[in-house]
């Protein structure tokens, strides 16, 4: 439990350090965007990311939740596009994959260049059983997923990322680039 408490303490310190960068005033924050301009680092080229979540926020949490984690790996383009696949244990203890090829991704939002907006839509299966009620538009199993999210960009193209998951609260994630030949 006590490493629980450490994911989430990490976790609130990065909300609050993404919510001061956007709260500092204008003049402040392009001095601390002309120091960090030449550090950050736009990919010139389509960059895949291994992403994992190992915590997420229920609005409203309940007994019969579960511990949620995820893996995944997404795909960024220079145009601006973004497609991935995702295996996550959801809210219930169900095996879960989220299939998304389609997203957006837009850099140096409000005029901070590490901060990025993103969304992504796809595909969720493994809502199923007493659980599948619990996402929109499920069939069998098979639902749409809609997941908008901010990133911010560390040195060597690392990210910490929040994204929102419905209703149901909000996932933070960590994601690494990768090689792929």
């Amino acid at each position: 439990m006590g490493s629980l408490q450490s994911v989430f303490k990490s976790a609130c310190r990065f909300v609050l350090l993404l919510i001061a960068v956007c709260m500092l005033p204008p003049a402040l924050a392009d001095t601390v965007k002309d120091t960090v301009k030449d550090a950050v680092n736009e990919p010139s080229a389509d960059q895949w990311l291994f992403n994992i979540s190992p915590f997420t926020q229920h609005y409203h949490p309940k007994p019969e939740h579960k511990y949620v984690w995820l893996v995944g790996i997404e795909k960024e383009s220079t145009d601006k596009s973004l497609m991935g696949l995702a295996y996550f244990s959801n809210s219930f203890g169900q095996d879960c994959v989220y299939i998304y090829p389609w997203g957006q991704l837009y850099p140096n939002l409000w005029g901070y260049e590490r901060l990025t907006g993103k969304w992504s839509a796809g595909v969720i299966y493994g809502y199923t059983g007493q659980y599948e009620n619990k996402v929109p538009l499920n069939y069998k199993g098979y639902s749409v997923g809609f997941i908008p999210g901010l990133s911010w960009r560390l040195d060597g193209g690392n990210e910490l990322q929040m994204n929102l998951v419905g209703g149901a609260g909000f996932m933070f994630q960590a994601s690494f680039p990768i090689s792929v030949r």
